[in-house]
């Protein structure tokens, strides 16, 4: 794609989400449903004014690379390591029970084992960049509830990359002469990386003080203009390289780097440059990486497998909304709540996205497949955050039920621009 061409195609999708965003603010619905929408009137499935092109999907990386880097920003560590066991909880039924119900379903119409396999893991995983839009426009990323619904999804997508792992390890034609050496050398990188971070994460919390005076020391040094803006992004991405070499997505990487600069300068330090990362990244990268999802979404794709392609879809919601609600209350939370993270979690986005990508370009399922997991990943994301509002507008309307969202008010109810 030529400079012109693909401008062109990123002030088309930028402008159109802007427009839908705003008329869906309106009507006091997200945002982010009508920059899906904007995607999909622009994309192959009506106008066919853009194509999802590689440059598009650097773009939406990019993007990506920015929502998980705010929410990281957002969060403590405390939080994360607090929700941790109810997360656990809430992650393993809400990723087990549609993996293994795709994966049925998937045979169940003649698919392969991998090709099944790999259907199943499509259902399963959460978008986490998703959810931590939803829950920062509602107020709510802070909260209990909101903290495990966003370690829930990572601890869901580290589930889902080493499952993936495992699965590129099997011959095309089935489960024998599995690779397992393999499969031992994915997970234990991936064990490496997460140690790591956790290992700094606890000096970090254990001895404050050091990261404190090594910033005093060297803050005076910086003489250029926006030094430590522009070394907290090299910090960033360095940890997000170290993901991609561990075999996990970036944006795990991204998110845990975030947590650490949190933890190492505090609020108050970072108040300023997370002010300007949020104006970029609700202005001008979530609406894109919204957009270009409803880009990717082929409707003329699936025409001819409708059947398997409804079946699937009633399983990747049935199978998340009943793991989330199942996981949630063993974790013990409410009714209302539960309900509420069901719904969260049944979002999939870009990560989904990803995940059928590297399948698709692996040979492990056809175009046909592929496009039906896009087609649920575009679903289902549209779906959640208007199933979160109403379960969020409930709670608030219920005097009973208010301190079950506390961050949460009538204002955010009303939904800023995201």
């Amino acid at each position: 794609m030529i400079v012109v061409e693909f401008f062109l195609a990123v002030f088309l999708m930028l402008l159109v989400a802007r427009v839908f965003g705003e008329v869906l603010h309106r009507v006091k619905q997200p945002a982010l449903v009508g920059e899906l929408l904007a995607g999909v009137l622009i994309g192959p499935s009506l106008l066919n004014i853009v194509q999802p092109t590689a440059d598009l999907t650097l773009i939406a990386n990019v993007a990506l690379f920015f929502i998980m880097f705010l929410t990281g920003l957002r969060l403590h560590t405390k939080d994360i390591v607090e929700a941790g066991r109810r997360a656990m909880v809430v992650s393993v039924l809400a990723f087990a029970i549609p993996f293994a119900a795709g994966a049925y379903v998937s045979s169940l119409f003649g698919l392969t084992l991998v090709e099944s396999l790999v259907v199943g893991l499509t259902l399963a995983i959460t978008a986490v960049p998703v959810n931590s839009i939803i829950l920062m426009e509602f107020g709510m990323l802070k909260t209990k509830l909101g903290a495990t619904v966003i370690t829930a999804g990572v601890i869901n997508d580290i589930l889902s990359l080493v499952v993936l792992g495992v699965i590129l390890q099997l011959p095309a034609g089935g489960a024998s002469a599995v690779n397992y050496a393999g499969v031992a050398a994915s997970i234990g990188k991936i064990a490496l990386f997460v140690g790591g971070i956790l290992f700094v994460d606890r000096l970090l919390r254990t001895h404050p003080q050091w990261a404190q005076r090594q910033l005093a020391r060297l803050g005076p040094r910086l003489g250029t203009k926006e030094s430590s803006f522009g070394l907290m992004l090299t910090f960033s991405i360095g940890v997000s390289e170290l993901a991609e070499w561990a075999g996990l997505h970036f944006v795990i990487g991204t998110f845990f780097a975030g947590l650490l600069l949190n933890e190492i300068m505090g609020d108050d330090l970072l108040g300023r440059d997370t002010n300007v990362l949020s104006g970029i990244t609700f202005g001008f990268f979530a609406p894109l990486l919204f957009a270009f999802i409803g880009v990717e979404f082929d409707a003329e794709a699936i025409a001819g497998v409708l059947v398997l392609a409804g079946a699937l879809l009633l399983v990747a919601i049935s199978g998340k909304l009943f793991g989330g609600y199942v996981g949630a209350r063993l974790a013990g939370f409410s009714r209302p709540q539960s309900n509420l993270i069901a719904f969260l979690l049944n979002s999939r986005g870009f990560v989904e996205l990803v995940i059928a990508t590297i399948a698709y370009q692996s040979g492990l399922i056809d175009l046909a497949l592929f496009s039906i997991v896009v087609a649920i990943g575009v679903i289902t994301t549209i779906m959640s955050p208007i199933t979160a509002r109403i379960a969020i507008s409930r709670q608030l309307k219920n005097p009973e039920r208010r301190q079950e969202a506390p961050e949460a008010s009538e204002r955010a109810i009303a939904l800023p621009v995201a």
